[in-house]
């Protein structure tokens, strides 16, 4: 898993991707773009987060039923 693709599972920009994870924009460029590698312990955060998140919504939705 890379920055791209959990950016792109959130359909977020790079603005909205940064802020909600408290980022820099600069540095989700700079991943991004491979002008530097994105630290693995961002990698896993977002990706835990991600994945919380979805377990939430589903939750809720079955909740609601």
């Amino acid at each position: 898993m890379n920055i791209v693709d959990l950016r792109k599972r959130t359909g977020l920009s790079q603005s909205q991707f940064a802020k909600k994870f408290h980022l820099s924009v600069k540095a989700v460029q700079s991943w991004e773009q491979g002008w530097r590698n994105t630290p693995e312990y961002v990698l896993y955060m977002v990706e835990k987060i991600l994945d919380l998140e979805e377990k939430e919504a589903v939750h809720e939705e079955m909740e609601s039923r």
